[in-house]
């Protein structure tokens, strides 16, 4: 879980609650069908074309993987962007990865496991991210690239945000 995340809790004073618990109007009700509507025009506003891409990854990619397993990375990641990622719904930032042989022709660039972020990230927040890597089958050595993907839209390295980068050697490994 995101500990990090700074909650809009009850932030009202003892006077609010008094005024209110004195006065006999009831708060404006409003249906979860309105509720949605307001959120999706609020996520229509982004224009990723104009908006500010950023990001920073911060770990390391181990020299040897399995071709046999699951293999997990943890990376931290930052949002410098000037927008708040999402962990699911509408434009759902992620964390993937690109892979290229090096001795071998296997190369995949858009079809990787992707791993969803724990919570929705606010600019300058950051969080861990386990990802997973268990799409290489093929034993080689292959470079490894962790990026961010806005889901739909874009790969944050288009946008010139700085990969994690790795040169892995993939075995089949006995537990």
């Amino acid at each position: 879980s995101c500990t990090f995340q700074s909650s809009a809790e009850d932030t009202s004073t003892q006077a609010d609650k008094q005024s209110a618990e004195e006065s006999d109007e009831s708060p404006d009700v409003i249906t979860s069908e309105e509720l949605e509507e307001a959120v999706a025009a609020l996520e229509e506003q982004i224009d990723y074309d104009n908006a500010v891409i950023g990001a920073e990854l911060k770990g390391f990619i181990p020299s040897y993987l399995c071709t046999n397993k699951d293999n997990y990375i943890k990376i931290e990641v930052t949002n410098t962007s000037d927008f708040t990622w999402k962990c699911d719904g509408r434009d759902t930032v992620r964390v993937g990865y690109h892979y290229y042989g090096q001795d071998v022709e296997y190369t995949d660039y858009d079809r990787t496991a992707r791993t969803a972020l724990p919570c929705d990230i606010a600019p300058g927040e950051s969080t861990e991210v386990k990802i997973l890597i268990n799409d290489i089958t093929n034993e080689g050595i292959y470079v490894i690239q962790i990026d961010l993907v806005l889901e739909g839209k874009f790969w944050f390295s288009s946008k010139g945000v700085s990969m994690i980068d790795g040169v892995v050697l993939f075995n089949p490994c006995t537990d």
